[in-house]
């Protein structure tokens, strides 16, 4: 099945000017094409507008002189919960097999092997809810792969995914995609750059700016990929480098005895956990470890057995820490709480500054982040990169002391990634303790003070791997 698409003009209704006007494009049956581009390029709505979402399931006006698509597609969303439809693991993939009427037998011999497939290590049983980020992923993958599809749509499928996970899932992918049409949108390019035929690569408004193969492009169009601040191969030769400095003693943020479980499982106790004032401290780990339980935990937002003390006072409710301690979560729809993107950083200002001063804050900061032209849109209208980037943009309003961020890259471009580490250092320099959860691995050596990894509930320092007297 060739997807062919001629003369596509598309406008959302809250935008003024098109995301596409008059866009040809092609994907020869078998192709393995990766569509690269700058936040609110367009990635994600050709990917809906290719599998049939857009305007069939997302009503979005649009035209277009020739659009041929798959009848037979599989899609693995950015957000892995908005395609899940039952409560547990079993009865998602069941219900992918019950509607190719798979009989139940089948279902139950396919069902071990599928999630073995995309090293999801979890009952049938198990509530999805009750799964971390990278395990949902997986598990949207697996659904996405029973389905047997001739073509899959992957709209960044390892975003959340620890590293030996997303290595995991691009070779399952690779291994079962020989006869299939894949096309990909991703951010991660290292583990598939080499593997695609071919790479799109997309302006700001949602034009092809080139196409070619994965090296004619680095070779023909480095200067776009570097202008637009799109993630390549060399991307990290690029990568902003900040000079090391002391941090406080001062003690802010302790754990004392705490007990953290999951369902009826245990799986992380701290006896004595200190984050200290100024501190780049990383959270690490594999994908279900406890990484973001432990950062909700530490801000009283799930219930744990022990203390947690915030500057020597013992907390009892989040609201004793709230506005000092701020968590910025893993998915950015979770954050917001007013209808328009320039009131979500507005908001936090007005309570510290006069409405005049808030309102030029709140400016500054959204210019900051790349989001004026988006500030009078509602954030659930936003792209998910600028969903992302204004989540991390509502924790610089109140200037807490210390700020928690699950994942705060995960979806962006280059430049507003490394813009992101470029503020996050010089907060650090100023005073404010980032705790921050990632999987990338460039982060993760470059820029924090202090490394933490989660690894079967137990908590070390990264460098020279001493116990945080965590078990």
């Amino acid at each position: 099945m060739v997807i062919n698409i001629k003369d596509l003009r598309l406008r959302f209704p809250e935008e003024e000017e098109r995301l596409f006007a008059g866009l040809d494009i092609r994907i020869q049956e078998g192709e393995k094409v990766l569509l690269l581009g700058p936040s609110g390029s367009g990635k994600s709505t050709l990917l809906n507008i290719m599998g049939g979402l857009i305007p069939e399931v997302i009503d979005v006006p649009m035209k277009a002189e020739t659009l041929k698509i798959s009848d037979d597609g599989a899609y693995v969303f950015q957000d892995p919960d908005s395609q899940f439809t039952m409560p547990t693991v079993g009865e998602e993939l069941g219900f992918v097999l019950e509607n190719k009427g798979v009989e139940k037998a089948e279902m139950e011999r396919r069902f071990p092997d599928v999630l073995k497939a995309v090293g999801l290590d979890v009952s049938l049983e198990t509530g999805i809810q009750s799964l971390s980020g990278g395990m949902k992923q997986k598990l949207a993958i697996a659904s996405a792969l029973l389905q047997g599809s001739d073509t899959l749509y992957l709209d960044e499928p390892a975003s959340m995914l620890d590293d030996g996970s997303a290595r995991q899932v691009w070779d399952t992918v690779e291994s079962i995609w020989k006869d299939r049409t894949v096309v990909i949108v991703e951010h991660r390019v290292d583990y598939i750059w080499d593997k695609v035929d071919r790479v799109i690569l997309m302006d700001a408004s949602g034009g092809i700016a080139g196409d070619g193969t994965p090296e004619d492009i680095l070779t023909d169009h480095l200067d776009l990929l570097e202008g637009f601040g799109v993630w390549h191969p060399r991307s990290w030769d690029a990568a902003p480098v900040f000079e090391r400095t002391e941090t406080s003693e001062e003690n802010l943020l302790k754990a004392e005895g705490m007990n953290i479980r999951r369902g009826k499982d245990d799986i992380l106790k701290v006896e004595d956990l200190k984050i200290r004032k100024g501190e780049w401290v990383t959270i690490e780990g594999a994908n279900g470890t406890g990484k973001t339980s432990l950062l909700l935990a530490l801000m009283k937002l799930i219930p744990s057995a022990g203390d947690v003390y915030y500057r020597g006072k013992k907390i009892r409710k989040t609201k004793q820490i709230a506005g000092d301690v701020y968590p910025v979560f893993q998915n950015p729809e979770l954050q917001f709480i007013t209808n328009k993107v320039f009131d979500e950083v507005f908001i936090n200002l007005e309570m510290h500054f006069d409405k005049t001063e808030a309102m030029r804050q709140t400016g500054k900061i959204l210019e900051r982040m790349g989001l004026s032209h988006v500030s009078h849109l509602h954030p659930l209208e936003i792209s998910t990169g600028q969903k992302r980037r204004l989540s991390v943009a509502t924790a610089f309003g109140g200037v807490p002391e210390i700020i928690m961020l699950d994942e705060p890259t995960f979806g962006l471009d280059q430049k507003h990634a490394f813009r992101l580490l470029e503020i996050f250092d010089g907060m650090t320099k100023s005073g404010t303790t980032i705790v921050m959860i990632t999987h990338d691995e460039e982060i993760k050596k470059r820029y924090p003070s202090r490394r933490l990894l989660l690894d079967g509930g137990i908590l070390k320092e990264k460098e020279g791997m001493t116990d945080v007297r965590v078990h």
